[in-house]
């Protein structure tokens, strides 16, 4: 095949068999972009970021991917991915699909911690995330732990690990603190030879891996909207920290849960 030849779904299947978000359980039917393209401006994601995945965990997935882009645009200081067709076609979706995760004003719920205006005129009108989109951004993050887990180690996330998820807001301490975390956690791996990618502003990543531990430590960046670190490791030795990592579970497994839990 030619080095600049896209394989084909059936020879990335035929390289690629089993579901990367499942750990196997199922064999890989699609090939899945993480981090989805609906996250990029037209849809135009980096080609590379491509994974074997199930019907199942795809499926399961679709949601919170849709709610995560919908808070990317919105809450991007730049404002430079709000696109007004994709931003009011995000907005129909989860009218549709997911209102429970839409941002709210009234000023008798308790505020959230992460709050911010939706757009550059908003004058008043903050909003606050309710907890079920938070769920959905934790679940954003873990799906690309796991996929960065495939693409670095070649292996597939298992219930012999556990993870860690954390996410903040830009522009708040949270944020600046979840950077200090990865950096120390950075200077302690290797790093990537190629650590640092920007897909314009949109997306940046910083991997580190120690395989002599079995850790993967995983830095990310959306816009001036979101920054991320994740962490998948040994569950008999990430046990210890406090508060303790939850256990590995299939992508499939973890969407449904918050399908069934109401806000």
């Amino acid at each position: 095949m030619p080095r600049d030849r896209k394989p084909t779904k059936a020879e990335f299947l035929l390289t690629h068999p089993l579901c990367c978000f499942c750990g196997g359980r199922r064999p890989a039917v699609e090939r899945d972009h993480a981090p989805a393209r609906i996250v990029f401006r037209g849809k135009q994601g980096p080609d590379e970021f491509e994974f074997p995945a199930c019907a199942e965990c795809n499926r399961a997935m679709a949601l919170s991917e849709q709610v995560t882009a919908f808070y990317i645009r919105s809450i991007d200081q730049t404002y430079d991915q709000l696109d007004a067709e994709e931003y009011s076609k995000l907005i129909r979706g989860i009218v549709n699909n997911a209102p429970e995760a839409l941002p709210y004003q009234g000023r008798s719920r308790p505020p959230a911690i992460y709050t911010r205006f939706v757009a550059p005129d908003a004058g008043e009108r903050t909003v606050s995330i309710p907890e079920v989109a938070k769920r959905h951004f934790e679940l954003f993050g873990t799906k690309m732990l796991y996929a960065m887990y495939y693409r670095v180690t070649g292996n597939l996330a298992s219930s012999s690990l556990r993870r860690l998820v954390v996410w903040a807001q830009a522009g708040t301490p949270a944020a600046d603190q979840v950077r200090y975390n990865a950096s120390q956690w950075f200077d302690d791996l290797q790093v990537a030879t190629r650590p640092n990618v920007d897909h314009g502003n949109q997306f940046r990543y910083q991997t580190g891996h120690n395989a002599a531990h079995g850790y993967l430590g995983l830095h990310m960046s959306f816009g001036e909207a979101f920054v991320y670190f994740c962490v998948l490791g040994p569950a008999r030795e990430m046990v210890r920290l406090r508060p303790k990592p939850e256990l590995y579970q299939t992508i499939k497994i973890l969407g449904d849960r918050i399908k069934i839990r109401k806000p």
